[in-house]
């Protein structure tokens, strides 16, 4: 369920599109990512779209996160995930169960880690402007990402940037494996207060919980 829900948290151009950086898409995703990492915590509605293209079917799912600094707290149907910047916590309610990791936050990408989505195309990706685009009634930069690793289980990001306000509004995830994903972010809310104890996993509060402590 984790991995579902942070794959916000990705067709391909042709190899002479994809052998050169866009100076037009990498001066918007600077804006865009300038702007968002000045903000002291956002906190936004999000819903999930995965397309599974191998068994033609479509789920849709609504959640929540809160992110401040490199510490985020994700909610999702019966899931939830907190991150202090070391220890994660995901937490199932329908079968009252922790599991508690501490993943490599060096490593790795937005999928695994929220926090990097703004900043994450300057080392694994490629990427070019398409163009402008209507979504929902807004106009919106619409930027492919394609991964340098070509080993990555995506071919393709597409990304939607309210062309106003400059804040992203839609990322979409192309996979290999026919599962594709897009994520909408509504409803944002910036420099808002966030105590810290919102990243933290407090099993005290759970009777009977069943922890699964994967640290080593």
């Amino acid at each position: 369920m984790k991995n579902t829900i942070l794959l916000f948290i990705a067709g391909v151009l042709s190899a002479s599109v994809c052998a050169q950086q866009d100076p037009e898409a990498k001066k918007i995703l600077d804006r865009v990512s300038e702007k968002t990492k000045a903000y002291t915590s956002i906190i936004a509605d999000f819903e999930l779209i995965i397309n599974n293209r191998r068994d033609d079917m479509v789920t849709n799912s609504k959640g929540i996160i809160k992110v401040k600094g490199d510490k985020y707290y994700l909610e999702s149907m019966d899931s939830e995930v907190y991150f202090d910047g070391k220890t994660m916590w995901t937490y199932m309610e329908d079968i009252n169960e922790v599991t508690i990791s501490e993943p490599d936050t060096s490593e790795g990408d937005f999928i695994e880690n929220p926090v990097k989505i703004f900043d994450f195309y300057n080392r694994d990706f490629k990427y070019h402007l398409v163009g402008e685009a209507k979504v929902d009634g807004i106009w919106m930069y619409e930027i492919d990402l394609f991964p340098k690793n070509l080993n990555q289980p995506y071919s393709r990001f597409k990304i939607f940037v309210d062309k106003e306000t400059e804040h992203l509004y839609m990322i979409s995830a192309i996979a290999k494996d026919g599962v594709d994903y897009t994520a909408y972010i509504r409803n944002a809310k910036y420099n808002q207060n966030i105590d810290d104890s919102l990243f933290i996993f407090d099993p005290n509060r759970h009777d009977g919980i069943e922890i699964v402590d994967m640290r080593f």
